[in-house]
């Protein structure tokens, strides 16, 4: 094995775990992983209590530009905006489970039909989509597979993949949004159809192995992409694509409405891409002023 770069084996912390009996003090909620199938391959969550303490989340709400869920808060009897403390949502690559830890005293409406499996009450909706709550602070949504295989999941206690669960556990603490991927399986014909330019993406992000995101809004907006290639080379040509498609999108930006390009310039120009051997990482640093105009 060839001696690691300091900025490799920094990475290999934040992406394997690899810090041996290091106190790992992530943004994953403990209570919420023991819903995440041994299947999974992805990891995303937003920490809503802190989220909501950030200035700009405080600006978007001051102005009522915060989404209001009002189908979802009338159907499941909770309100996100206000009652979700720990959101995590977990893919197995083709389906998606939400996880939540809140406050969900109340119940969903009576148009949802209710059955009940392994000691809960499960709420769904057309028989496709469902919600059950583990008490009052716990809250599964997504397809009625995917509820009844997560409570499986935790009746059972089988654990969720534990290279996946140490990549969230190496994030800042302090991080507001974060995820992390174990390799990318490609979209399928029918989602590259629908991506339309986009589909660009999924070739970038095949040649990703791992990768992990934080974003932290205390201060403008701060995020931190980080990927692993299998090897040098393909994460040479990441690299170059990721600064291709930035430059891509430089260029339409340079072209916006009038008034918006110098601040649409200022935000690509903090974008900064680097490579050192299978690591790609990419820095998105821009104050809070500016972070302000970008989301009015």
């Amino acid at each position: 094995m060839t001696p690691q770069t300091p900025i490799v084996s920094l990475l290999c912390l934040a992406f394997t775990g690899c810090a041996g009996n290091l106190v790992k003090h992530g943004p994953i909620d403990p209570a919420l992983t023991a819903f995440v199938s041994s299947d999974a391959v992805a990891l995303a969550g937003v920490r809503m209590d802190q989220l909501r303490q950030t200035p700009l989340y405080r600006r978007l709400a001051s102005e009522n530009r915060v989404p209001r869920f009002d189908q979802f808060r009338s159907e499941s009897g909770f309100d996100p905006s206000r009652d979700l403390h720990d959101a995590l949502l977990a893919s197995d690559g083709t389906h998606v489970l939400a996880i939540a830890r809140g406050a969900f005293s109340a119940k969903p409406a009576g148009s949802l039909s209710t059955s009940q499996y392994k000691g809960y009450t499960v709420y769904a909706k057309d028989q496709t989509d469902a919600i059950a709550f583990i008490g009052q602070t716990i809250a599964l949504g997504g397809q009625t597979a995917s509820v009844l295989a997560a409570i499986d999941q935790y009746k059972n206690g089988r654990a969720a993949p534990r290279d996946l669960i140490a990549r969230a556990e190496a994030l800042p603490a302090n991080t507001q949004i974060w995820a992390v991927i174990a390799g990318w399986k490609g979209a399928t014909p029918g989602q590259l159809r629908a991506m339309g330019n986009f589909s660009n993406v999924d070739r970038v992000m095949r040649l990703v192995e791992a990768a992990s995101l934080s974003v932290d809004l205390r201060t403008g907006i701060h995020a931190v992409l980080a990927g692993i290639s299998r090897t040098d080379a393909d994460a040479k040509t990441l690299a170059d694509s990721l600064r291709g498609l930035t430059a891509l999108a430089r260029m339409a930006a340079g072209r916006g409405a009038p008034g918006t390009q110098a601040d649409l310039l200022r935000a690509f120009d903090a974008i900064q891409i680097a490579q050192e051997g299978r690591v790609v990482r990419v820095n998105f640093d821009i104050a809070e002023d500016l972070a302000e105009k970008l989301l009015k």
